[in-house]
């Protein structure tokens, strides 16, 4: 594995529709773990008819680069 990569990754969270919700871009080298928090702190707030609006999402789904103990809670 060239871990020395030149270049970038895109980051996305998107809703169930596929409508985006929260763009972010890295470096290649940096490891997927470290830009999910920044994409969650940068969902908008959503309306709901009741009570405070929400800023993370109920239910996240992603891939292995994003499965550790710290980013699950």
């Amino acid at each position: 594995m060239d871990r020395g990569k030149y270049g970038s990754k895109i980051h996305l969270i998107t809703e169930r529709t596929g409508l985006p919700l929260s763009v972010g871009i890295s470096g290649a080298n940096m490891h997927d773990s470290q830009g999910l928090e920044p994409l969650v702190r940068g969902i908008p707030p959503i309306r709901s008819r009741r009570g405070p609006r929400r800023r993370r999402p109920g239910k996240l789904h992603g891939d292995k680069g994003y499965d550790y103990r710290h980013l699950r809670q």
